[in-house]
């Protein structure tokens, strides 16, 4: 295992972490939940050399998978609620 994936193992412990190789010097980070669920982000190289910039590609990710694990109300749902006329003042 490669220094980049374990860092990513490290900061993502409840994922199965897979990295792959890409020609520019970046990498593909997979990131696959216990119930199946695929996350893929692309990192370039300069966010891989930085501490800052790939302090932020964390942050980001983390970000984007609290958001997944959070189901939003279907549409349909909020469509439901009962309407009404407002009231008016004269």
């Amino acid at each position: 295992m490669n220094l980049i994936q374990e860092k990513f193992v490290s900061v993502f412990p409840a994922y199965q972490v897979a990295t792959q190789s890409r020609p520019d010097g970046g990498i593909l980070l997979t990131l696959r939940a216990a119930d199946g669920k695929v996350t893929r982000r692309v990192l370039t190289y300069t966010q891989l050399h930085s501490a800052e910039q790939l302090s932020w590609a964390i942050s980001a990710i983390r970000r984007d998978l609290a958001e997944q694990a959070s189901e939003l109300p279907v549409i349909s749902m909020l469509q439901s609620q009962q309407r009404f006329a407002l009231p008016t003042y004269r």
